[in-house]
C-alpha cells in the first residue's frame, strides 16, 4: 500500500533509505523520492559526515579555515550539471545521493556569512509574484512554491528578474539555496555556483 505524503520531511539520514535500497529494484517507482510532495516545506538536515568534514579543527588557523571553506567538500553529484534532474525511476543509490547532495548544498560551512532572516524575508517578499514563498532555516533557504512550472532555471531567473540581486549578494547575506517546487518537481539553486542546480522529479 502506498504511504500518503507527509506535509514535511524532517529527517533525510541515509540509514532508513539504505534499508529501502536493499529491498527495491532499480527501476521501481517506490524509491526514496516517490512519496515526497516536492511542494512541501522540507527541513533537510545536513549529512553528519559532510558537516564533520567541513568543520575546522582546533589546530586550524583562520586562514586555513577560510581556504577550507572556499574549497568545501561536497558529496558527489548524483547527475551531471548538464542534466540536473534525478528521476524516481533512477536507481535507489542515485536517489540517495540526490538527498545527500541537497542536504550538503544548504549546510553552512566555515566562513559563511551569518544567516540574515530579515534579508531573506525581503527577497522572499519580492518573489511573491512568482509563487508562494517561504523562508527556511532562519534565512539559509528561500522557497518558491508553485502549482506547476518549477524547473532548473526558475530560481536563478526569478532572483535576477524580481529582486535585482545576484546569487553572490544572497550568499553574502547568508542565503545558501533558492528552491522552487511544485507537486512533481523541486529544484535547488546554490548561491555559491551558478551551475550548481539539482532537481528531483517524482
Amino acid at each position: 500500500m502506498r504511504r500518503p505524503s507527509s506535509p514535511s520531511v524532517s529527517v533525510f539520514g541515509a540509514a532508513p533509505f539504505v534499508f529501502a535500497a536493499a529491498l527495491l529494484p532499480a527501476c521501481d517507482k517506490s524509491g526514496p523520492l516517490a512519496d515526497l510532495d516536492a511542494a512541501a516545506t522540507w527541513a533537510i538536515a545536513p549529512a553528519p559526515s559532510s558537516a564533520a568534514a567541513a568543520s575546522p579543527t582546533p589546530a586550524e588557523t583562520p586562514g586555513e579555515a577560510g581556504a577550507q571553506a572556499a574549497t568545501r567538500a561536497m558529496p558527489p553529484r548524483p547527475v551531471p550539471t548538464s542534466s540536473p534532474t534525478v528521476l524516481v525511476t533512477m536507481p535507489v543509490e542515485v536517489q540517495l545521493k540526490a538527498i545527500e547532495y541537497m542536504a550538503a548544498m544548504q549546510a553552512p560551512q566555515p566562513g559563511d556569512a551569518p544567516a540574515d532572516p530579515a534579508y531573506a524575508k525581503q527577497i522572499a517578499d519580492q518573489l511573491r509574484g512568482v509563487g508562494k514563498t517561504d523562508v527556511v532555516s532562519s534565512g539559509r533557504r528561500v522557497d518558491i512554491l508553485l502549482e506547476k512550472g518549477c524547473d532548473a532555471t526558475l530560481p536563478r531567473e526569478s532572483i535576477a528578474r524580481r529582486t535585482g540581486a545576484s546569487l553572490t549578494t544572497l550568499l553574502a547575506h547568508g542565503v545558501l539555496v533558492v528552491r522552487c517546487a511544485d507537486h512533481a518537481l523541486q529544484c535547488l539553486q546554490s548561491t555559491r555556483e551558478t551551475t550548481d542546480v539539482l532537481c528531483t522529479r517524482k
